[in-house]
């Protein structure tokens, strides 16, 4: 008893000790904790009940379909990213009406850039032989672009209501949007469970599940919060000014640039896995992403409520504080890729439990994973120090040549008979890269030394 008594009250002593910044980081982090583990346990549940509602193929043309349209996440054209920073300067300064302008023009924008996808997008969309896209002759190219449309609807409805997301990131209360996350998931789930009762093997019905459990939840939580907490902050017409919002832009248009470069990078795997070997390995290739992610999962979920922290912390040049906190997370750091290493060990024994024999996933694709993991979430401590005060020149040229580079690796690779881990020995290389450049230019930006490139 007293050893667990004495455990409590480390753990309520963690949140009560520390500066107010400090604070509401290690709060956002035991929020995310909780959601987050509630999120893997309703994802373990969610992909047998979808696999024995669909089957092994249809699955993997979701997860193909769905990679797609996450592609599109970047067309705000970094706006999220530069709304964020900017609004997090402004509330250090306590700079309330600039803040306001910042999030009505944000909304503005970021409104007009979803209708014109969708219009460009369903004309586009007529042209494209989706059949061939996925690489399947089990779904008909008319079902398929059915599909796609009606998901890119609700995609889009979802894309203009993040924004909230970059107002709650900016005030440094990423729990209220984890929170939202759980609540789409569950809804999610519970909306395949009543499909699985009430229909037979319709891929129609669960791409509309999935593509639009996020929106719903988004709007009616959107509502809610410019009618409470975030009122004093709520969009109006009156505080849209777009020459006021140009650092938005200027900034955003950084960020755009490095998140389209990456997401070529890190989030091409599923198409060039259903290209190479077709679209039942995509599901092989998605459950062994899905498995090792667990532990980075873990490490974001420390790391990102820092991201606004560090742009108040720099803008109000309290360098120490940040040197001090980056050597905790890189604690925190080692401590994952230990049971990154242990996940790798237990695999075989999981994946028998979780899906039994249904699906084998080779032991090397889970090593190469593991690596792949253990080297990018490094390089991610010193990328969102390097994100959130907006020095990002040097992301913009790497990211952008690893872009070039990452079709004709993998085919490489793929040439010389590496299988599957083709995708995944490209991307080790470019994180251990990138893992390098950002440890350097974070520690001449912390000692004040940087200069040229290295300081934009």
């Amino acid at each position: 008893m007293p050893v667990i008594h004495s455990a409590i009250e480390y753990v309520s002593g963690f949140f009560i000790r520390g500066d107010d910044r400090t604070l509401r980081a290690k709060k956002n982090i035991g929020v995310a904790f909780l959601t987050k583990g509630l999120s893997v346990l309703l994802s373990f549940i969610i992909v047998p009940l979808t696999l024995n509602y669909v089957g092994k193929e249809e699955y993997g043309i979701w997860m193909i379909i769905s990679s797609i349209i996450a592609w599109f996440n970047f067309f705000d054209i970094g706006l999220g990213n530069g709304l964020r920073n900017k609004l997090a300067e402004s509330l250090a300064l306590d700079q309330v009406d600039t803040a306001r302008v910042y999030i009505s023009s944000t909304f503005v924008l970021i409104t007009l850039i979803s209708l014109l996808m969708f219009l460009c997008f369903s004309v586009v969309s007529c042209f494209i032989s989706w059949d061939a896209v996925v690489n399947t002759s089990i779904v008909t190219n008319m079902e398929l672009r059915r599909i796609v449309i009606v998901v890119f609807f609700f995609f889009c409805i979802d894309f203009i209501l993040k924004t909230v997301a970059s107002v709650l990131q900016a005030m440094q209360r990423y729990a209220i949007y984890d929170i939202i996350k759980l609540l789409a998931q569950f809804l999610g789930l519970i909306a395949i469970f009543i499909l699985t009762h009430t229909t037979r093997n319709s891929l129609f019905l669960l791409c509309i599940v999935y593509g639009g459990q996020s929106a719903v939840v988004m709007l009616i939580a959107t509502v809610i919060l410019f009618q409470g907490s975030l009122k004093r902050f709520r969009p109006s017409l009156k505080f849209v000014r777009l020459k006021q919002a140009m650092p938005l832009l200027n900034l955003g248009m950084r960020f755009f640039f490095v998140q389209i470069f990456y997401m070529i990078i890190s989030q091409t795997s599923f198409i060039l896995v259903a290209q190479f070997f077709g679209p039942q390995d995509v599901t092989v290739f998605n459950l062994g992403v899905r498995y090792i992610s667990i532990m980075p999962m873990i490490y974001i979920m420390v790391l990102t409520p820092f991201l606004s922290a560090f742009t108040e912390a720099y803008t109000k040049k309290e360098f120490n504080w940040i040197r001090n906190t980056i050597s905790r997370i890189n604690l925190i750091w080692a401590l994952c890729s230990i049971g990154t290493g242990l996940l790798v060990l237990a695999s075989r024994i999981f994946f028998k439990l979780w899906v039994g024999n249904a699906i084998t996933v080779p032991l090397i694709l889970i090593i190469a994973l593991a690596v792949s993991s253990v080297i990018n979430t490094w390089g991610a401590t010193f990328s969102i120090f390097l994100n959130g005060i907006g020095k990002i020149r040097i992301q913009l040229y790497f990211l952008g040549t690893q872009a070039i580079l990452i079709f004709p690796l993998t085919y490489l690779f793929y040439k010389l008979n590496f299988g599957l881990i083709s995708i995944v020995l490209v991307q080790v290389l470019f994180y251990s890269v990138d893992a390098f450049i950002y440890t350097f230019q974070y520690k001449s930006i912390i000692s004040q030394r940087a200069e040229g490139i290295w300081n934009r």
